[in-house]
């Protein structure tokens, strides 16, 4: 009996549990926001799309974090989402302070927790920070996928004949781990490797611009990370697991196997020039999150 439980059902949130479902890999989901009838208005037209589709899964909106207890897997994306104009980084401390919930860690402990809210890595390291639990980011799968479409697109190939992978943190930082990159399992000479790495990081921006989010893409991408765990496919994506770094968990994206146990890294078979821009990632990152963990406020106290 798998049970998993979304938290925060917006836009990207309906669509991750949408897309998920319809995969039928679940027994029961609970679907839990804050918003009064919300979740239960969402559970109605879920059942409906379930019946549909002929799956037999039980689903239950709530606004009862009562609910959620018990869960095999929690998805997590509650928070603000990112307006034209703002960087993933401008949520930190708005978000920081929805993610240090001591009610999901009390009731679920031993889950596997994914993280989406952004911005993303450093929301899953906020909160293993202070729940003390397992849980990893969506990282780079979302830009690793971008990538192989554009790739696709410009070369005029399938997109399932593309390999590649994006590193990093998740966003404007992400690095192209073009040692990674190949199309029909041979690497390709004088890609456009400039292009390609400003639309990878760009595109988001500009759909935010003229469509007001980002759902789809990351929904449908972030519903296959969850499917790999479910059904332990040992699927390699770019997901940040939790890794020490000085005093401190952080999660960068590296390609990783993903089923029910998460890892190993295939850290070790990327490239010297990857793994060097990997190092400068995690350098950078440091610097930025421990510096965002000051405005953070807790109980009254003031995180260093």
């Amino acid at each position: 009996m798998i049970k998993a439980s979304f938290i925060g059902i917006g836009k990207i949130g309906q669509t991750i549990a949408y897309s998920a479902m319809t995969r039928g890999i679940f027994d029961e989901v609970v679907l839990y926001d804050i918003i009064p009838e919300f979740p239960e208005k969402f559970e109605h037209g879920l059942r409906r799309a379930l019946a549909s589709l002929r799956i037999d899964t039980e689903v239950i909106g709530t606004n009862s974090i009562d609910d959620v207890t018990g869960s095999d897997i929690v998805v997590i994306s509650a928070g603000r989402p990112r307006r034209p104009g703002m960087s993933r980084r401008d949520l930190f401390a708005d978000n920081a302070k929805i993610i240090i919930n001591k009610e999901l860690p009390k009731r679920n402990p031993g889950a596997v927790y994914v993280m989406v809210t952004n911005p993303v890595d450093m929301m899953a390291s906020v909160f293993a920070k202070y729940s003390k639990e397992y849980v990893i980011s969506t990282g780079d799968q979302v830009e690793s996928m971008r990538l192989r479409a554009y790739i696709s697109k410009i070369l005029h190939v399938p997109v399932s004949q593309v390999d590649g992978f994006v590193g990093g943190e998740h966003g404007e930082d992400a690095v192209v781990l073009w040692s990674t990159v190949a199309v029909n399992g041979k690497q390709v000479e004088d890609l456009p490797k400039e292009q390609i790495e400003k639309y990878v990081k760009s595109i988001p921006g500009d759909i935010i611009r003229v469509m007001g989010g980002t759902t789809w893409g990351p929904g449908t991408i972030i519903a296959d990370i969850i499917k790999a765990i479910v059904l332990n496919e040992n699927r390699v994506m770019s997901i940040a697991v939790p890794r020490q770094y000085e005093d401190e968990i952080i999660h960068i994206s590296i390609p990783t196997v993903v089923g029910s146990k998460i890892g190993p890294t295939l850290e070790d078979h990327l490239s010297e020039d990857d793994r060097w821009h990997l190092i400068a990632a995690m350098k950078d990152y440091y610097s930025v999150y421990k510096d965002m963990l000051k405005s953070i406020k807790t109980e009254g106290e003031i995180v260093s």
